[in-house]
C-alpha cells in the first residue's frame, strides 16, 4: 500500500476540497489560492483557474513518476481524498469537452447522444483502480457538474450582491450545501426535495427553474457510451394560468378516453411525461383551486396519482419545481391556500431578487445585464452596439425608474431601442400605486362603489395575468362577469 508524506498529503486534501466548494461562492477564490500556496493576486478567474489546473497536474505528474497513480494502493479516508482529487484532475481536462458535448445534445434535443470521449474518460478512471460502476457514476456527476455551472451562469448574470447570493443558492440547490452528503447520500434521491421560487414578475423564475431541472444526475451507461436520456426531455413545465381548473386538471394528470365529452383518446398528462431524473414545474402555483391543490399535495406525500376518469395510481418519481409572484403567506392567511401543501412545496425557497434591488446594489450591473441580454438577440455583437444600447438606456430611462418589468422589462427594452432607437418608460403603477388606484374616489370625489371597486379590481388583475381564467379564479367570479368588468372598464363606463 502506497502512503504520502505530510506534505503530499496536505496538498492532495486541499485539491480533493475543491470538489466541494461552491464555484459561485466568494470561498471558490481562496479555495484556489489554498492549492497555489499563494497570496490572492490580481488575477482573472480565467489566469487563476488555468494555474490551478497546471498546479493540480503537476501534483499528480511528480506523484505518478513515484508509482503509478492507483486508488487500490491506498486506505480508509486517504483513499477517499485521492478519489475525489483525481475526480477534480479529470473534470478540468474534459471540462471543454463536456461544454461542447452540451451544446450538441441541446442541438440534437431529446434523443441521447454518444458521449464521443466516453472511451477515453473511461479508461482514465480504469487506469487509476476505480471500477467500471465507480467510473460510470464518476462520469456521470462530472456531467451534471458542467451542466449546472452552464446553465446557472447563463441564466443569472449580474454582479450584484443579491445576484452572487442567488448563483450560490441555486448551485447548492441542486449539490447541497455540502456535497459530501450529496455524493454519498443525495445525488439520486433529490426527486424528494420540492423546489418554491418566489418573486415579482420578469425576475426570472421560469428560467431559473429550467436551470435547475436541467442540472439533475443522469445515470451514465458505459456499454452504450450514452447518459440514459438526454437532458433535454428531463425538464417539463406548465403555467396555471393558461388553463380553466377542468383543463388543467387533465393536462397536470392526465385523463383516460371517455372521461369527459371531448376526450376521445387516453391523454398522458405532465407527470407521466416527466422522467425519474427529471423535474416538472408548476409557474402560478399561488392561482391553484382547493381541489387541485390536494391531489397535488398527494403527489408530494405519496408519489401517486390517478389520471382523471381512472381510479388506477400511478407512481411519479421526478422533483417538483414550483414558483409564484404572489405573497404566499397573505394565499395562507386568507385561506386561499393549503398551509400543508405549503410545506410540502418548501423543501428549499429561494427569492429572486428584483431589478430595482440589484442596481441599487451595483449599478454597473446594467451593463453585465444589458450585454447577457443583447447575446439572446445578436449572436455576436461588437461591443460597439452594447456601448450605444446602454448610453442610449441611461438617457432615456430616469435613474429612479423602478422597473416594475424588472429583467424581462429591460429585454423588451432592449429590443425597443434596436428597433426604434429609443423606450419610454413603463408607465404601470407600482403595487403600491395600483392598490391606492383600486380605492380611489372618482373625479367628483366621491367615494367608488362597490361594483366600480370590483372592476378596477378585476382591470388590475387580468393586467397582471392577461387571462379571464385566471382572473375569475383570483376574484372568485365567474368568467363572463369578469369579461363583462373588463370590457366596461375599456369603455371607460363606471
Amino acid at each position: 500500500m502506497n502512503t504520502l508524506n505530510s506534505e503530499q498529503y496536505a496538498v492532495f486534501a486541499k485539491i480533493a476540497a475543491l470538489a466541494f466548494v461552491n464555484p459561485f461562492s466568494r470561498e471558490r477564490e481562496q479555495a484556489d489560492w489554498q492549492v497555489l500556496n499563494r497570496h490572492p493576486q490580481a488575477l482573472s478567474a480565467v489566469e487563476r483557474r488555468k494555474l490551478v489546473i497546471e498546479a493540480i497536474n503537476n501534483q499528480f505528474l511528480t506523484l505518478t513518476r513515484q508509482h503509478r497513480f492507483d486508488i487500490r494502493h491506498f486506505q480508509g479516508k486517504t483513499q477517499t481524498m485521492m478519489q475525489l482529487a483525481w475526480l477534480v484532475k479529470v473534470f478540468y481536462s474534459y471540462q471543454p469537452g463536456f461544454d461542447e458535448f452540451i451544446k450538441a445534445q441541446q442541438q440534437a434535443g431529446d434523443k441521447a447522444l454518444v458521449l464521443p470521449f466516453a472511451q477515453a474518460l473511461s479508461e482514465e478512471f480504469a487506469l487509476a483502480g476505480f471500477t467500471q460502476q465507480q467510473a460510470s457514476h464518476s462520469i456521470a456527476l462530472l456531467f451534471q457538474l458542467q451542466r449546472a455551472f452552464r446553465f446557472i451562469d447563463e441564466t443569472v448574470s449580474g454582479t450584484s450582491s443579491a445576484i452572487v447570493e442567488l448563483r450560490t443558492r441555486l448551485w447548492n440547490n441542486i449539490f447541497t450545501f455540502n456535497p459530501e452528503w450529496y455524493l454519498n447520500y443525495l445525488c439520486k434521491r433529490m426527486e424528494d426535495f420540492s423546489l418554491l421560487l418566489l418573486g415579482e414578475t420578469g425576475t426570472g423564475k421560469s428560467r431559473v427553474a429550467k436551470a435547475i431541472g436541467c442540472s439533475g444526475y443522469i445515470p451514465f451507461d458505459a456499454l452504450t457510451g450514452k447518459f440514459v436520456e438526454s437532458f433535454t426531455v428531463s425538464f417539463r413545465a406548465i403555467n396555471l394560468s393558461q388553463y380553466s381548473p377542468g383543463v388543467l386538471e387533465s393536462e397536470l394528470f392526465g385523463h383516460k378516453k371517455g372521461a369527459f365529452t371531448g376526450a376521445v383518446d387516453n391523454h398522458p398528462g405532465l407527470f407521466a411525461h416527466c422522467s425519474k431524473h427529471g423535474s416538472v414545474f408548476i409557474d402560478e402555483i399561488g392561482e391553484l383551486d382547493m381541489p387541485i391543490q390536494v391531489k397535488l399535495l398527494n403527489v408530494l406525500q405519496d408519489r401517486l396519482y390517478s389520471p382523471v376518469g381512472s381510479h388506477e395510481q400511478r407512481r411519479f418519481e421526478g422533483r417538483i419545481i414550483s414558483a409564484t409572484n404572489r405573497p404566499i403567506e397573505q394565499l395562507m392567511a386568507s385561506g386561499h391556500f393549503r398551509k400543508d401543501f405549503y410545506y410540502r412545496l418548501c423543501s428549499d425557497v429561494i427569492t429572486l431578487p428584483n431589478l430595482k434591488e440589484r442596481l441599487s446594489q451595483d449599478p454597473d450591473e446594467l451593463r453585465a445585464l444589458i450585454t447577457s441580454l443583447v447575446h439572446r438577440v445578436i449572436d455576436s455583437p461588437e461591443a460597439e452596439l452594447i456601448d450605444r444600447i446602454e448610453a442610449r438606456i441611461r438617457e432615456v430611462v430616469p435613474k429612479t425608474y423602478h422597473w416594475p418589468g424588472n429583467v424581462r422589462e429591460l429585454e423588451q427594452c432592449i429590443r425597443r431601442i434596436c428597433i426604434t432607437g429609443s423606450y419610454q418608460v413603463n408607465s404601470l403603477p407600482s403595487d403600491t400605486q395600483t392598490n391606492e388606484r383600486i380605492v380611489q374616489t372618482d373625479t367628483e370625489g366621491k367615494y367608488l362603489s362597490a361594483q366600480q371597486l370590483l372592476q378596477n379590481y378585476c382591470r388590475f388583475l387580468f393586467d397582471q395575468h392577461n387571462s379571464y381564467e385566471a382572473v375569475a379564479r383570483i376574484a372568485g367570479l365567474d368568467r363572463r362577469t369578469v369579461k363583462k368588468y373588463i370590457d366596461l372598464s375599456e369603455r371607460g363606463l363606471q
